[in-house]
């Protein structure tokens, strides 16, 4: 929740919504020794976690005040059942509801001075913007706040070293698991149901990441393509990572399916549709071109089973009917 023009807008704004690493590094005393107090016996801390920039960052006590700068952070510490600690959030936090009433820190910018004020215990912030607020973060530590940067996922192993590192950063250890378990679950299930799919019926599958004049795409070797993999469908793009586009060799292509993945235009299904010289195109010609909900498909964290499930209804509406 670690694209593109509208997803290079997307990871831009996400990039907006990051901040950086760093850790009160205090020396240890008997106080503070996990195996010598009976409150370290009981809650597990102080512990010391290696962040999403290879940083040590201690945290003393089980956090119960926690910033998040991002919503993929965010989505992570609520459904791992720390939600009630969450002080403050980006101003794109819209998931779970109780997010989007909390303070808003976060935007294009950081208010340092408000995280501050905030006192938390720990500020989650993300690797994929780390130099976009490199004094920002600065002020936060010198100011003795604890920031962990957490990883930027590329894949659903990451996704799930993710949400194991924020339930051991904030003491929910136990309720990650069990997140990350549902998820494997969900997706073992999608897996099965994608067995039934024959070679041959195969669907090849372009997934538009942002419309003209500026169009981008998902190669190879990206998250989108690893959920392809996983619904048994082809990613009709051969160029590693997010390419750029030309409307000719997306005609060339074919594709049985246009997913659009980003809601900033109104109508884009109607939009793609409509493009001069793409009427002969198959997944036009058989009315194939789908949005998906792109926070379900675009953020790293545990509704990344519910992006893959509804990708795969896009593609095999019949093999994924409820």
């Amino acid at each position: 929740m670690k694209r593109i023009h509208m997803l290079l807008a997307a990871l831009f704004l996400v990039a907006g919504l990051l901040a950086g690493c760093g850790s009160k590094d205090e020396p240890k005393n008997e106080s503070v020794e996990p195996k010598t107090t009976d409150e370290a016996k009981e809650t597990g801390f102080p512990i010391t976690i290696k962040d999403g920039v290879d940083k040590e960052v201690t945290i003393e006590k089980k956090p119960e005040r926690i910033v998040s700068l991002i919503p993929s952070n965010t989505e992570i510490v609520y459904a791992i059942g720390a939600g009630n600690e969450v002080v403050g959030v980006n101003e794109n936090d819209d998931y779970p509801e109780e997010a989007a009433k909390k303070e808003k820190v976060a935007g294009m910018e950081l208010n340092v001075e408000k995280i501050i004020s905030l006192e938390p215990d720990l500020v989650l912030a993300h690797g994929s913007g780390m130099d976009v607020w490199e004094g920002g973060l600065k002020q936060l530590e010198e100011s003795g706040v604890t920031v962990l940067v957490v990883h930027n996922a590329q894949s659903f192993s990451d996704t799930y070293e993710t949400i194991e590192m924020i339930g051991k950063a904030t003491g929910h250890e136990k309720e990650a698991e069990e997140v990350v378990q549902e998820m494997k679950s969900k997706l073992e299930e999608i897996k099965e149901k994608a067995e039934k799919i024959q070679e041959e019926e195969k669907k090849s599958v372009f997934v538009e990441l942002s419309p003209p004049p500026e169009m981008y795409a998902a190669g190879k070797n990206t998250f989108m393509d690893e959920m392809l993999a996983i619904i048994n469908a082809k990613n009709a793009v051969e160029e590693e990572g997010w390419p750029k586009m030309n409307e000719e060799a997306i005609i060339a292509m074919n594709p049985d399916v246009i997913i659009v993945n980003y809601s900033y235009v109104e109508n884009a299904t109607d939009a793609v549709m409509a493009r001069t010289g793409w009427q002969d195109m198959n997944a036009v010609k058989e009315e194939r071109v789908i949005a998906v909900n792109e926070d379900l498909v675009s953020r790293s964290g545990p509704r990344l089973a519910e992006g893959v499930e509804e990708l795969a209804k896009a593609v095999y509406p019949d093999v994924f009917k409820e």
